[in-house]
């Protein structure tokens, strides 16, 4: 057995060995919340792209934080997913911060995807509108001068 085990088995509980894992190896934990963090806050949502796609890129970023050790409370962690978004989803944004809307990342992910359904039938109608506006049909006859 090689001298690490060996001094670990020689250990009085669990928690002097985790104190010692952490000791010996607490500085890989460290960069790996760092470059997370990056990684998390330079994530921002592209326009059109899935919400659900990039909530679950979120909801990763967060939990790799949360077992690198990393203590983020739900309500930052909120915030932290909704200052990525795109200007398409601000009126959804003032309104969470505006009711001061409790809510879990599931909870959000519901919300947003159920925005986003809406845009898309906004958008949808909207094109429809625009097409009838443009395909009705100009008045024929001569123009009085």
């Amino acid at each position: 057995m090689s001298n690490v085990l060996q001094q670990h088995v020689r250990m009085a509980s669990s928690m002097d060995i985790i104190h010692n894992l952490r000791e010996m190896f607490g500085q890989q934990d460290r960069s790996a919340r760092q470059i997370a963090i990056k990684g998390m806050v330079s994530t921002k949502m592209v326009e059109g792209t899935p919400v659900r796609d990039h909530m679950l890129k979120m909801m990763g970023y967060l939990n790799e934080l949360e077992v690198l050790g990393a203590m983020l409370d739900a309500e930052s962690q909120v915030d932290m997913v909704l200052a990525s978004l795109p200007p398409s989803f601000n009126d959804f944004v003032m309104n969470y911060h505006m009711n001061k809307l409790p809510m879990t990342l599931t909870e959000l992910l519901n919300h947003l995807q159920y925005i986003e359904d809406l845009q898309k039938k906004n958008k949808k109608s909207s094109f429809l509108v625009e097409a009838n506006v443009v395909s009705t049909p100009k008045p024929k006859g001569k123009e009085k001068k």
